[in-house]
């Protein structure tokens, strides 16, 4: 998909339907996939780079995540049954109370998501009065404090994040899944899972967030007070988004460049 202008791009995710049709999955998935491939990512980059309105405009709705990523919004409408397009980027090293975070969570949404460079690794689990955790394996379980997250928007920045305490709640990890360069992955929004910080290289994977199926995930962690809580987001400028691009970038090449 080389030719795709950051335009052109927007007008495709607008295009795209709702509903969540078997052949829609697929095809969402195929998408991303193509749109992640090498030539594509770095023409697109490249575009990006070059253009501070657009520049301006991404800082604007970017911001490093509570978990740990440097989230980069491409594209959002604004439309909660809209499609929204990022860049999650783990860079290490990591502070000691990152390492240490639990950073447990299901979504909003589902999404679609491929790997521009590194590798994904997951971890997933089941709550224990799940149907599915009742077929899993006996795996020890470990009791958490569970809280709504809802997000705190002024137009389509995140600014702020709201953590409703809703009490006490059984996990069980089930497994890990991992994920290398080029593949890609779709993931329902009730699914339970969090992120291993990649400890040697960045990982960076574009993701495609479908239409909002509910207004609140939910979040599992030890460390959060058992009350209402609240956390803000400060945006990358725009020269420390263009830095945060070119890195990945500079990723991007490398990763084409050993494979080749």
């Amino acid at each position: 998909m080389t030719g795709l202008r950051p335009q052109d791009l927007e007008t495709l995710l607008n295009g795209l339907p709702v509903a969540a049709s078997d052949r829609q999955k697929d095809y969402n998935l195929s998408l991303v996939k193509r749109l992640g491939a090498a030539p594509c990512m770095t023409d697109l980059l490249n575009q990006y780079l070059a253009d501070d309105d657009l520049l301006d405009e991404i800082a604007a709705r970017s911001y490093r995540h509570v978990n740990h990523f440097d989230k980069i919004v491409l594209v959002d409408s604004g439309d909660r049954l809209g499609y929204r397009l990022t860049l999650h980027a783990w860079c290490p090293p990591y502070t000691e109370k990152e390492l240490h975070d639990e950073l447990i969570h299901d979504h909003r949404f589902s999404f679609w998501s491929t790997i521009l460079t590194g590798r994904l690794v997951s971890q997933n689990f089941y709550r224990t009065d799940s149907p599915e955790a009742a077929a899993a394996p006996g795996d020890p379980t470990t009791l958490f404090r569970q809280y709504r997250y809802s997000p705190e928007k002024q137009g389509v920045s995140t600014h702020s994040n709201f953590y409703e305490f809703v009490g006490e709640t059984e996990l069980r990890m089930t497994g890990e899944s991992a994920e290398s360069q080029g593949n890609a992955y779709h993931l329902q929004y009730h699914r339970i899972h969090r992120v291993a910080l990649p400890m040697e290289a960045m990982t960076c994977t574009m993701v495609l967030r479908g239409p909002r199926e509910r207004d609140f995930s939910n979040v599992y962690n030890t460390a959060y007070p058992s009350t209402d809580t609240q956390s803000g987001n400060t945006m990358f400028t725009r020269d420390e988004l263009a830095g945060k691009l070119r890195n990945i970038l500079a990723n991007i090449n490398a990763t084409a460049h050993a494979a080749s």
